[in-house]
């Protein structure tokens, strides 16, 4: 078996970020990254998380920020991949209110975040089944 990758297109970026309730926000820490995982939920063309004061709320308000989502099926060597790039700011009350989004971490989560959904990019990998036997180690 091997597999194809193939470049997700806008519409199934959208969908499969509605498919997942954690991702990966990664923000500048002084001058190195920083991934941390947050549960989410999409609010129309946002991405919306929870959070206390700190190191990432802190470090989004000075520079943009990315934002990942995946699924890996480990047995099949298939999975995509979602990637958001943007600017995210903390969100007023009225952009928040409607919304049901409880934190999975403990911790003063009082400030909610958005990062509109201007970047968007996806790929997915597909397996496809060959006519010919493998060796035990995956080589023809």
């Amino acid at each position: 078996m091997t597999a194809t990758l193939t470049t997700l297109d806008r519409a199934e970026c959208l969908e499969l970020l509605h498919a997942q309730p954690v991702g990966r926000l990664a923000v500048i820490d002084g001058d190195s990254p920083l991934v941390v995982p947050v549960n989410y939920t999409l609010d129309g063309g946002c991405i919306v998380f929870r959070s206390d004061l700190g190191t990432k709320l802190a470090a989004l308000a000075h520079h943009k920020v990315s934002f990942e989502v995946d699924y890996i099926d480990w047995y099949h060597c298939t999975g995509w991949s979602v990637l958001v790039r943007g600017a995210a700011y903390e969100a007023t009350h009225w952009e928040v209110d409607h919304l049901l989004l409880e934190p999975w971490a403990e911790g003063d989560k009082r400030h909610w975040v958005r990062i509109p959904i201007v970047e968007v990019t996806g790929r997915r990998l597909d397996a496809i089944e060959l006519d010919w036997p493998l060796d035990g180690r995956g080589y023809i």
